[in-house]
């Protein structure tokens, strides 16, 4: 029975918090767990002086980065970014493959006579096969094991020799580095056509060999396994290491985390990062994409211009503005100093046109105003232009989450495609407003520059339709650089 009388309240949503850039710091002076920090005093009870893994430049860093109130453009401040603290890293030395077999160190269940020709096969290869005779009776797994001595077998282009320690047989690869994987198969024989085995009890173990790291590409692999087993929300991330090879090897970890159409075809997840780094090397250069560096001078590195630079700039996110012409603050400098940007490193004419030439960022002086040059990634895109759009694939992404979710059902029809569109037209939308610029607006209609192809029921094929893959819908947006533009092209793939 309904009742007489009923009463609904509804409340305001509450407003939604501003998004900001993901930033992590990697502090290698010690191992931490990553940890969220809003301001200096918590981050210096870690890594200050007298914290458990002290690291006065993460601690000079992450002070620029929220002092930077004088000179930033922007209306608020950097205030929330994570830490993670690893050991430091050193160069790992090359390991070869092994390949164990460990036989019953008691009595065999079965004796083996002497005189007897045996062929045993390693990982279920019929190419990786060794024969041997047995001089004496076999009682027990250690006899066994010793008719292995010096025997060798060849996989995957490498060739194994056993040592024998007891009723463990070891297989080495003669040359170190990475190995092709070997299955753990183990098996003996009494005929040469391998067709009688012969039953005994083993237990086999492969562990792959490692190619040398040097300690940048050591560095690289402890980010790859903290991504995969902690933490692999964050963005845009600084380090405290600046010698030329680990800013390139974090450069070119920065342009690989992008994937391909392809690699996202086939279901690896788009967790793309930005690289901010710095250099006191006048001749840097490394054509990357997806990662900005910004010069200074030796004497001056302790001011922490990538941070300055980042906490001047990055407040304004995810709105799109230039990254040139700002004026970062040494938010490190006494009080005393006043209002005092990052020191102006001496250059001459030449060095200042090899640094542009090499898509390298620093403090320049013209007509007594000092600002940031040019605002570039390290292969001459500008970092405005590579945030807008990785703006825009997230948010795209979010945006079809959310219908996919959100509908018990989406029909494969012309509306359900028009249902999905929905997500690419309000993230393209969005990215024109105001709060993000980054997608040109049309002079007189205000309305973003873009345009978006939505797919028919009659564009998809047999097989799409029996997979309930739609055909792609593809879009291309004007992105709005500042003064200069650029178009940008995308693709939306989805399954219902």
């Amino acid at each position: 029975m309904a009742r007489d009388v009923i009463v609904v309240v509804q409340r305001d949503a509450l407003p939604t918090e501003k998004e900001n850039l993901d930033i992590l710091f990697i502090s290698t002076t010690g191992a931490q767990p990553v940890k969220v920090y809003r301001d200096v005093t918590t981050v210096e009870a870690v890594y200050g002086e007298n914290g458990p893994t002290p690291n006065a430049k993460i601690v000079r860093k992450v002070t620029t980065l929220l002092n930077q109130g004088k000179t930033t453009l922007a209306e608020t401040l950097m205030n929330k970014f994570k830490i993670v603290g690893f050991e430091p890293p050193s160069a790992k030395p090359a390991l070869p493959a092994t390949f164990s077999v460990t036989f019953p160190s008691d009595t065999l269940d079965q004796p083996i006579e002497a005189d007897k020709e045996l062929w045993a096969k390693f990982g279920g290869d019929d190419n990786a096969v060794i024969k041997l005779t047995t001089a004496d009776e076999i009682t027990t797994g250690v006899e066994l094991a010793a008719l292995f001595t010096d025997t060798s077998f060849t996989k995957g282009g490498k060739t194994y020799t056993a040592a024998v320690d007891g009723a463990v047989v070891k297989y080495t690869a003669s040359e170190d580095g990475a190995a092709d994987s070997i299955p753990a198969l183990f098996s003996i024989y009494t005929d040469e056509k391998r067709l009688e085995e012969l039953t005994v009890t083993v237990e086999v173990k492969f562990v792959s060999g490692a190619n040398a790291l040097s300690a940048p590409d050591a560095l690289i692999e402890t980010i790859k396994q903290f991504q995969q087993d902690e933490d692999n929300d964050w963005y845009y991330f600084m380090t405290d290491r600046d010698e030329p090879e680990f800013v390139r090897a974090l450069a070119k970890f920065a342009e690989a985390s992008e994937p391909s159409e392809a690699e996202l075809g086939v279901g690896v997840e788009d967790h793309r990062k930005f690289y901010m780094g710095q250099t006191t090397d006048k001749t840097f250069a490394d054509n990357t994409a997806r990662a900005a560096v910004i010069y200074t001078s030796e004497e001056l590195i302790s001011e922490e211009p990538d941070a300055s630079y980042t906490g001047n700039v990055g407040p304004f996110y995810p709105k799109n503005v230039t990254w040139k012409f700002k004026r970062p603050q040494d938010g490190c400098a006494p009080a005393s100093a006043g209002t005092k940007l990052i020191s102006l490193p001496k250059l001459t004419e030449g060095e200042r046109d090899q640094l542009i030439e090499n898509h390298v960022n620093f403090l320049t002086e013209e007509y007594k105003r000092q600002y940031v040059k040019e605002g570039v990634c390290l292969n001459g895109e500008f970092i405005d232009v590579v945030l807008g759009g990785d703006w825009i694939a997230k948010r795209m992404r979010d945006l079809l989450y959310d219908i996919l979710l959100s509908n018990a059902n989406i029909d494969y029809s012309d509306a359900g495609f028009g249902l999905i569109a929905t997500a690419v037209l309000q993230a393209l939308s969005e990215a024109a407003d105001e709060d993000h610029n980054i997608i040109a607006c049309d002079q007189e209609s205000k309305a973003g520059v873009f345009s978006v192809f939505i797919p028919k029921y009659a564009d998809s094929t047999e097989e799409q339709r029996r997979n309930r893959v739609m055909p792609d819908i593809t879009w291309e947006a004007l992105l709005c650089g500042a003064v200069h533009q650029v178009k940008t092209k995308g693709v939306l793939r989805a399954t219902l």
